[in-house]
């Protein structure tokens, strides 16, 4: 099926714990998510929030880039960009079913079950080092908070499990946007005569 299926498979082979992983997936293009990951003192502090639940990798992926679309020769077109990925990309982002690497830098969490992988894509936030490594805490704990609801292992439903981990961040991102919504209104009323 896939290089994340046989990284699943070994990984429980080694640890059966809850079959859930993550991978967090950048590029060269994002230094700073970068630099937090090669850091050992940030990975270290990484590894001890992912807790002992579930095993979290990284993988860089190959840059793309925006161009304009080559054109034989006398032909006319519109010169819109369009992405242009390297087919190096291909395998990785078949196996957590993205589109392309512009939307770079994510954590993909996904859970194994009868051979079958769940999974769903955090995006992140790499604006500077301090908010990367935020980005990923906060993703971290999100899902060690939906790990600890489930009592045992017995209890594990990959499917459920990652459909959780979804709703979970997507109320959290709708509560950012709503955040970021009330403070532009606050500024705004500010500059209003009262």
């Amino acid at each position: 099926m896939s290089w994340a299926l046989d990284l699943a498979k070994e990984r429980l082979a080694e640890n059966p714990s809850y079959p859930l992983f993550g991978v967090i997936i950048y590029t060269d293009t994002q230094p700073n998510i970068k630099k937090v990951l090669r850091d050992p003192d940030y990975w270290k502090a990484l590894d001890e929030i992912s807790g002992p639940k579930w095993s979290v990798f990284s993988v860089r992926a190959d840059s793309g880039g925006w161009d304009v679309p080559d054109l034989p020769d006398g032909y006319l077109g519109h010169m819109i960009p369009v992405w242009k990925e390297p087919s190096s990309n291909k395998e990785l982002l078949s196996a957590f079913e993205l589109d392309d690497s512009s939307s770079l830098p994510l954590l993909a969490v996904f859970a194994l079950s009868d051979m079958e992988l769940s999974r769903v894509a955090i995006p992140l936030n790499e604006s500077s080092c301090e908010t990367a490594f935020s980005s990923l805490k906060e993703a971290f704990l999100g899902v060690n908070e939906v790990l600890s609801g489930l009592e045992t292992t017995s209890n594990f439903n990959s499917d459920t499990v990652v459909k959780e981990v979804e709703r979970k961040f997507k109320r959290h991102q709708s509560a950012r946007r709503l955040k970021k919504a009330y403070l532009v209104l606050k500024e705004i009323r500010s500059w209003l005569p009262l």
